[in-house]
């Protein structure tokens, strides 16, 4: 049984087409389809169907996939422990970021790599739904990702999931506006005013939906825009109130803004990266993983951080009144 087939066939079930599993492998659609076509002759059993104008695996080949992502778990996890006696480190990491976790996490983690001779990092910008996440996973070493429900909810998609962080999401509001002056909010409290939200897919339009079933009323969506920067600045210009991450805007409330946590909600985002499992088992990947365990570890023990929009609240509307 050859490796590379295996591989190919793994790679068509990540990605559905023979031409994306060719475009992935640098190979042409003919010459996966002869290889799969060969694995199938060797096993005896059918891999793969057709499916319209595209294929799509059987049951067999569907488990066959499976088989072949453990064992290629195995074999990196066997060339991580050689690494470990001939130095061979992987020289080129590729991760994806959205934006607020590039910009909690990847300044300090640029700092940590330098610590690894000859290591190439590469940060990309990805910023999809939370259905979208674990499919970046084809094409990047370490994927961030966030959502509202909780770490498990990449979970049974056969990947690797390291929780990182845990960030409230609080509720901004314009400086000057009559809740600012409470510590504490809730959602009967918010949802009668106009919202600056996400695009629904995104996780915290979650939150906003679980405003609208405690409070037992529809929330006005406004505007809807997938940029923490912009809907900080919809708020400061007064239009209306936002949900958003506390350690990324809390340094930001003096633009306009102010930040108040809310109450009876399950308002926070858990952060996490994930990676393909045989990717995990890397010694370099695991090196990387550390080191932004470590950064979120210093984001959630940072004093300016803890509690931040409660101390927020003791002020009057004046002092954040430049």
């Amino acid at each position: 049984m050859d490796f590379k087939r295996l591989r190919i066939l793994r790679e068509l079930a990540d990605r559905g087409t023979v031409g994306a599993t060719a475009e992935a492998l640098k190979v042409t659609p003919s010459a996966v389809s002869q290889q799969l076509k060969t694995l199938q002759e060797e096993l005896g059993v059918v891999l793969v169907e057709k499916s319209g104008r595209g294929v799509r695996l059987t049951e067999a080949g569907l488990a066959m996939a499976g088989a072949a992502a453990e064992v290629s778990t195995a074999m990196a996890r066997a060339e991580a422990t050689i690494d470990t006696y001939r130095r061979g480190w992987q020289t080129r990491v590729v991760a994806a970021f959205f934006p607020s976790a590039a910009e909690m996490f990847l300044p300090g983690l640029l700092h940590r790599v330098k610590a690894i001779d000859g290591l190439r990092f590469e940060a990309h910008f990805e910023d999809p739904g939370v259905a979208g996440f674990a499919g970046l996973t084809a094409d990047y070493d370490i994927v961030l990702a966030h959502s509202v429900d909780g770490p498990e909810v990449f979970g049974g998609q056969g990947l690797t999931v390291v929780p990182l962080l845990d960030e409230p999401l609080d509720v901004a509001l314009p400086v000057g506006h009559a809740l600012a002056g409470r510590p504490t909010l809730c959602a009967e409290d918010v949802v009668g005013f106009p919202w600056m939200g996400v695009p629904e897919g995104f996780p915290f339009d979650t939150v906003l939906r679980q405003i609208e079933v405690r409070a037992d009323a529809q929330a006005v969506r406004a505007q809807q825009f997938p940029d923490l920067r912009v809907l900080e600045a919809l708020v400061s210009a007064g239009h209306g109130l936002s949900l958003l991450p506390r350690y990324t805007a809390v340094g930001n409330q003096g633009r306009g803004f102010v930040l108040r946590p809310l109450e009876g909600v399950k308002a926070s985002r858990s952060i996490v990266a994930l990676a393909r499992p045989d990717v995990a088992a890397r010694t370099t990947i695991q090196q990387v993983l550390a080191m932004l365990k470590a950064e979120a570890q210093g984001v959630a023990e940072a004093p300016e951080f803890h509690d931040a929009a409660h101390q927020s609240g003791s002020k009057s509307t004046a002092d954040f009144i430049m």
